[in-house]
């Protein structure tokens, strides 16, 4: 009776620990550094908009975006990058020139920043 209760008590401790260590949830990036980031031929549609869509949409594609700033589709990317380049690089690069963006969340990764840049460089395509 004792060693049934023995080996009760030592699977509810391993499932413990092993939940507890399964829980662990690290961004590959700040483990590893960033492993590959392709920028030779970024595009709108394959890089650029699953980034607003997961860092901006949220406050800057609704019917009255914040701070006015729309830029839900290509469209109205490319016009906000016309007219305030520097502003969306800065609050993307927490540089201190603009309003640090996503408010209230992380700071973009440095490959995201990296395509952003390379896909104003390389003059926006859709």
């Amino acid at each position: 009776m004792m060693a049934v209760r023995k080996t009760k008590i030592f699977i509810l401790s391993m499932s413990i620990v092993v939940g507890i260590s399964s829980c662990y949830n690290d961004n590959l990036e700040d483990l590893y550094g960033v492993q590959s980031c392709d920028t030779t031929s970024v595009t709108y549609s394959a890089d650029i908009s699953p980034i607003i869509n997961s860092q901006c949409a949220s406050c800057h594609s609704s019917n009255s975006p914040s701070a006015g700033i729309s830029i839900h589709d290509y469209s109205s990317a490319v016009s906000y990058v016309n007219s305030s380049k520097t502003k969306l690089l800065g609050s993307v690069k927490w540089d201190g020139t603009a309003s640090n963006m996503p408010k209230g969340g992380s700071k973009w990764n440095a490959c995201n920043i990296s395509k952003l840049e390379a896909w104003i460089n390389q003059g926006m395509k859709p």
